[in-house]
């Protein structure tokens, strides 16, 4: 396992033996045996870490307190993706979700479900600062916060979203960068740096991109993928990166952290799939709610959560895809993240050990 020192907190809590591991392994020390009921493929631990960090439905909780997620994006050409990304973190678990938009797109995403608290905070290329502040306010009452998703490149929504990725991690608030966030975060790293609740998205071309400002080598780039996402997180002081591909690579601090999802998804590649990777990641965070090291009261980390995310997002492509093949698309897809959530976390039985 990996030599996570807050993991011993986490031990303690429940009172495992130290050979217990966390999902995101080192592979140079070797993985926690999966359970029998595991797919090929299945990041070791996810089912304990759902177990753990999903609230419980018992009934005793208020409307919120199983998750306040904002996304901050949208615009007058992309009003999709927040929506997939607002509505997959509901599917997820979460229980309100604030979508923070461009005022091109408000109207539409207000018609798209009435289930998404939506708000106008730009226009055309929009004023940084009154995005930040439209954030900032909100942040009081957020578990997490999703940037990026159809938000566009105008250099001022992108300098807005660039001061609420800082704002959100002053407030101690786990953000999740995908898209045009990315795109942003390139041009000034610093936003993320050393921040590993940042968990950021990136395709191959953004992560070449990210590696390329960030100075990795470009031998270690096109190097194995595993190596060149630690890498990069290294450079960027711990920042949790999440590279998707035909196997999602994560790392976190370095060489410390890191993983891989592998489960068997789907041959579709639908627009809208990475909106509801992040929307779902932005619910785990939001369960998770790690510190400014990432790592929550449960002793689980920020990877964690960007790992259990592939695997949900993968699970629900693959059986979305099992019903309608070539036509699936992303909302075929967000039908079923229900039934694979309770595969791997039935809401009627949550144990506090053991991948059952």
């Amino acid at each position: 396992v990996y030599p996570l020192a807050a993991r011993t907190q986490h031990l303690r809590r429940w009172g495992q033996p130290s050979t217990v591991a966390p999902l995101a392994c080192c592979s140079r020390l070797g993985s926690m045996a999966a359970p029998q009921s595991a797919k090929a493929g299945e990041p070791a631990g996810a089912r304990r870490f759902l177990a753990e960090v999903a609230p419980p439905l018992d009934g005793s909780s208020h409307k919120g307190q199983g998750g306040r997620i904002g996304i901050l994006g949208g615009s007058a050409d992309y009003t999709g993706a927040p929506f997939y990304a607002g509505l997959s973190s509901l599917r997820a678990g979460a229980e309100l979700v604030y979508v923070l938009t461009a005022q091109e797109a408000a109207l539409p995403l207000k018609t798209y479900s009435p289930e998404l608290m939506v708000t106008p905070v730009y226009s055309g290329e929009g004023e940084a600062e009154n995005i930040a502040k439209a954030v900032e306010d909100k942040l009081e009452r957020l578990h997490a916060l999703v940037v990026g998703n159809g938000l566009g490149r105008q250099p001022t929504v992108m300098e807005g979203a660039l001061r609420s990725i800082e704002s959100a991690c002053a407030a101690g608030v786990p953000v999740v960068v995908d898209a045009d966030g990315v795109q942003a975060v390139i041009t000034r790293l610093s936003a993320v740096q050393g921040r590993p609740s940042v968990v950021l998205t990136p395709n191959i071309m953004e992560f070449r991109r990210l590696c390329d400002a960030a100075g990795v080598d470009r031998a270690v780039v096109e190097g194995p993928r595993q190596k060149a996402v630690e890498a990069l997180s290294s450079k960027l002081g711990g920042t949790t990166v999440l590279l998707k591909g035909p196997e999602d690579m994560v790392a976190a601090s370095g060489q410390r952290l890191s993983g891989s999802c592998g489960v068997e998804g789907a041959p579709r590649r639908s627009g809208g799939l990475g909106d509801i990777l992040a929307g779902m990641i932005g619910t785990l965070l939001g369960w998770l709610r790690p510190g400014a090291d990432g790592i929550g009261e449960s002793g689980w980390h920020a990877a964690d959560a960007a790992l259990v995310g592939c695997l949900l997002t993968r699970s629900s492509c693959r059986s979305a895809f099992a019903r309608r093949k070539r036509a699936m698309t992303a909302p075929d897809v967000m039908e079923h993240i229900g039934e694979v959530f309770e595969e791997l976390c039935p809401a009627s039985k949550k144990a506090k050990t053991g991948d059952t």
